[in-house]
């Protein structure tokens, strides 16, 4: 059975197109998700990784929906502070925004 969607708050969209996934996106997929389960925000908060989101500049890209923030250049060092910011504390990494809605 599939994740209960009516639990879910936010989306992450990981983008693993080949200039993300060049620049370390795998990591960057693999460390973000270990990262919500290790908060416990499995059920509130679902992945999907992308193909190319057209943001190979910025790369790897990670886009928060429904709160439009886009953030670049998203390491996997990166992560924990992503989540722990953005998803418990409900507040954007100001320095890893390059576009917010």
């Amino acid at each position: 059975m599939g994740k209960d969607l009516l639990k879910v708050k936010r989306i992450a969209f990981m983008c693993n197109g080949n200039s993300c996934l060049n620049k370390g996106a795998e990591d960057t997929t693999v460390s973000l998700r270990a990262a919500i389960a290790a908060n416990n925000l499995h059920d509130e908060v679902h992945t999907i990784r992308t193909r190319c989101t057209g943001q190979c500049e910025h790369g790897p890209v990670v886009f928060i929906h429904p709160d439009g923030t886009w953030y670049k250049d998203m390491k996997a060092e990166f992560t924990a502070n992503l989540v722990d910011c953005h998803f418990v504390i409900g507040k954007p990494v100001g320095n890893a925004v390059f576009f917010q809605d």
